[in-house]
């Protein structure tokens, strides 16, 4: 599945990143055996970007978006790790945009 990016420093959702999340609803409300884990993630090259509570914060705004659009709050598991796990180390913007993520996991049970 896509991941939700976000601007440096921010936890709210951008316009491109709404539509994801709005298909990714209607989709696990198509599919109720499925459940999904949310892992928060921070750009590890700038100080204030990198912490667990920015990444929790970003959790919580997909995690809220996805519960308006009529997801059972218990199919949703959370887990920030900040600055771990970069799935880029170069140091340009457009690496550092998408280590600023909140990835989705799925599991059909």
């Amino acid at each position: 599945m896509d991941n939700v990016n976000f601007e440096f420093k921010s936890a709210g959702i951008q316009p491109k990143c709404a539509e994801k999340i709005a298909k990714l609803a209607t989709w696990m409300n198509a599919n109720q055996p499925v459940v999904i884990a949310l892992d928060g993630h921070g750009n590890d090259s700038w100080a204030n970007d990198n912490n667990a509570t920015l990444s929790a914060r970003r959790v919580q705004a997909v995690r809220g978006a996805l519960i308006a659009a009529g997801v059972a709050p218990s199919r949703i598991s959370v887990g920030t790790f900040g600055a771990q796990g970069p799935v880029c180390r170069d140091t340009t913007e457009t690496c550092r945009e998408l280590n600023r993520r909140v990835e989705i996991l799925a599991l059909r049970q």
